[in-house]
Order: structure tokens, then sequence, then C-alpha cells
């Protein structure tokens, strides 16, 4: 995910800035007291209409079933908050929330167990947004502990899916059964073809996210616009989120290339100031795909949460990539092979046929996006590394050559499309 521009401002990834050159000598961001003068405006989550509230006022079983339905309503476009979620945070749990998924509530040394001591810890030091180095999971413990701290530090890109604790964490099964890169390797012939060429999943669905009091993270979008779900386990935090509308993209795009972005509050450049998400113990929020949003720690906090690709947002996580690849953000700070995985998620429906509009459309956005790619590839004068970079990414032990392989997928797109479109109409 990105913030910034390539050599002279800072720069975001998962959630982690980097790169500044102004050093301040106060420990609170200068951003924090226009949050705070934002917070105290806006009225209470259940009156706002921009998110989805489950609370305590929902007094009948809520289940997956139930999430699933509004996702498919809402296409996954509005901010989801449920209330008290999560049955491993007692004192805060609804009986009613009836979700399939797990997230451990444990004490700071008991995460260091389970993560493992040793483990690098990137850390970022709140009035820079730039990573320290030399931490590790002992050395973070340490200082998470502690009744004072020399500097305000945040840890929010810890991927965590190979220790201990990321194999006690269940993603929330709505999660699961939406994430298009999961689908893929849940697909057995698929995910053959995937291992057989060595190709990975990405890790990016496990992070613990650990902040003191008064963290801030500036505002971004989650890398490739990916949509997020986050369960606060211990402290208080706050969002401000903006959608993602023409205006909006626009303002951040040109915030992003500002020589004095980290001096500007990027609400200020806005019409509309976006709202205010307050995350507490117990709750989940599933953020949507390419909402800029910034976060506020009030209290000492632990979350853990993950990042996903999904078929309602497709075109969402295009926009994204074009807006990062526009404002020059290093592939570090990126999904991990998003160009290769497109291509695979366009050879994936071309080989299991679109049942439905949503697969139809997720197929014509992926397509159309790579149609325009290769064609970029093939008429551009960038220089000859820029363009093996591109090419590389196609795989072609799997698809074959890419223009013959478009041109079949563009073909069956009209061969798929009439008989989706009967079927509608007959519903």
């Amino acid at each position: 995910m990105t913030l910034r521009r390539s050599n002279r401002a800072t720069r975001i990834d998962y959630a982690a800035l980097n790169e500044s050159h102004i050093i301040h000598e106060r420990n609170v961001h200068p951003h924090i007291p226009e949050f705070q003068k934002f917070a105290k405006s806006q009225i209470s989550n259940s009156n706002n209409n921009d998110i989805i509230l489950i609370d305590e006022n929902y007094n009948t079983k809520f289940t997956d079933d139930n999430l699933a339905k509004i996702i498919e309503t809402t296409k996954l476009s509005k901010p989801i908050l449920i209330r008290g979620a999560n049955p491993q945070v007692p004192e805060t749990y609804n009986e009613n929330i009836k979700l399939n998924f797990n997230i451990p509530n444990y004490n700071i040394e008991k995460y260091t167990q389970l993560i493992g001591s040793n483990v690098k810890v990137p850390v970022m030091d709140t009035m820079t947004q730039n990573n320290s180095r030399n931490w590790d999971m002992l050395k973070w413990c340490n200082y998470f502990s502690s009744e004072t701290h020399d500097k305000i530090r945040n840890v929010i890109s810890l991927e965590i899916s190979q220790t201990k604790l990321g194999s006690q964490i269940n993603v929330p099964r709505v999660v699961e059964n939406i994430d298009i890169i999961r689908e893929l390797y849940n697909d057995p012939k698929f995910a053959k073809l995937l291992l057989e060429n060595e190709i990975d999943p990405p890790k990016v669905q496990k992070y613990i996210l650990m902040s003191v009091r008064n963290c801030f993270t500036d505002f971004h979008i989650d890398f490739a616009g990916t949509s997020v779900y986050y369960s606060l386990v211990k402290g208080h935090k706050q969002f401000i989120l903006l959608p993602p509308t023409n205006d909006n993209l626009r303002a951040y795009k040109a915030w992003c290339l500002s020589d004095i972005q980290q001096h500007l509050w990027f609400p200020s450049t806005v019409k509309n100031n976006g709202i205010l998400i307050d995350v507490k113990p117990g709750d989940l929020l599933l953020l949507p795909s390419l909402w800029i949003h910034a976060v506020h720690t009030l209290d000492d906090s632990i979350i853990i949460g993950g990042n996903f690709l999904n078929a309602h947002s497709l075109d969402n996580h295009i926009r994204a990539h074009k807006l990062e690849t526009e404002t020059c953000v290093p592939d570090q700070f990126r999904f991990p092979n998003l160009l290769r995985f497109m291509w695979l998620i366009a050879y994936y429906y071309y080989l299991k046929k679109p049942t439905n509009e949503l697969e139809l459309n997720a197929y014509k956005s992926v397509v159309n996006f790579l149609n325009d790619e290769w064609l970029f590839v093939k008429n551009s004068n960038l220089k000859r590394g820029a363009i093996t970079k591109l090419k590389a990414a196609v795989p072609r032990n799997i698809i074959g050559d890419p223009q013959e392989f478009l041109n079949l997928a563009n073909a069956s797109i009209d061969d798929e499309a009439e008989p989706i479109r009967k079927k509608i109409r007959k519903n």
C-alpha cells in the first residue's frame, strides 16, 4: 500500500511508513490534534449510514450466512463493524454473534512466545513514520510492556502465518469464502498446477499489529486496494475513512505526490472529510477495498488482521495498482506478485467458466486490464529492464503465449455472457 512518492517523501507498505527526511523532536504526531478535532465532531456510529453496524442492539442470532448476505447485497462497498464478535474477549462478547473465526487473546509475553522471541520485527517510529532497525520480538515485548517509552513506536506489518501464533488463527470464514487467491488454491486441479510451478500463495492474511498509546498512521490505501479484516483484542483505536470516490482518489494522488505531504492534513484537501469508526476489544471490522484511511491509537492496542483480494472489488484492485504505479511505489510495498496473480485469476476463470454475474464481471475486469497491460508491453518504448519485469510476471508455463491466451479469453467472455444474462432474466 502507498502514501508517498519515490525518493523525496515518505511511503507506506501494508501499513508501515518509510523514508522521511524530517525528524520531529516532539513525541506527538502533528496530525493527532487534527484527528482528535475530527473525532469530536462526529456523530455516533449507530447514526451513520456510511457504515454497517452490528452491535448490542442486534438481539437475534448473527451468523456467517447473515454476514455473507450483507456482503453480497452491498458488494463489500461499505465498512462493516461487528461489536463483540470475538468469544475470546469475554468481557465484550455478544452471545448473539456466531461467526466462525478464531483470534486468540493473550498478553504480549504469550504473543512473543508464540511468534518467537528472535523473530525480526518491523518497528515504525510514529513521529518520522520511518522504520527502525534491529528490533526483534523480545526487544519489542520489553518496549511494549514498559510504562514509559523513549519514542512512540508502532508494529503494523508483521506477518505471522508461519508462526505458532499463525497456526492458532482462523481467518473469518466469510473472508476465506470470498478471498479469490484462496479460491485458486482451494481448487484441487488449479492448486496442483500452481504448486507444480512453485507458485506459493502470498502471505498477507495474518498480521499482528501492536501499538502503544498515541501511535498514528497517516492516510493510506492498503496495497492493491485489498480489503481488510481487523479484530482488536486489546486497547482502543479510531479510524478516519474516506470512500474511493473519483474526487477523493484524485486528491489522494495529488497529496501522495506533494512535497509537503507529511505536513498536510489530507482531509483538508477534499470536500467530504470522511467518517469515524471506533474499534474496541472484541470488535471485528471489515474494511472495503480502496478506502483511504488513517488510524489513531487511544490506548495500548493489539490487533490481528489481514488483507485479501475479492471478486466484488477487482475493479478497485486494478485502480489501486494503477495508482501505485503512478505514485512510484516500490515492489516491496505492494501486493506480492499482483500482476502474476491477475494472469492466474484470468486463467482460472477461463478454465472454470463463470457461473454467475459476479464471476463474469470479475473475469471481464481482469481480462480487460490484461489486454491493456499486454498492449502497453508490446508498444512501449520503456527501458528494456522495465519491459522485462512486466513480461516476467506472465506465468507462461501455465497460460502459454500471453497474446494467444488473451485472444481465447476475450472470445470466451462473449460466449459465457449470454447464458448468464438469460439466467438472470429468468430469475
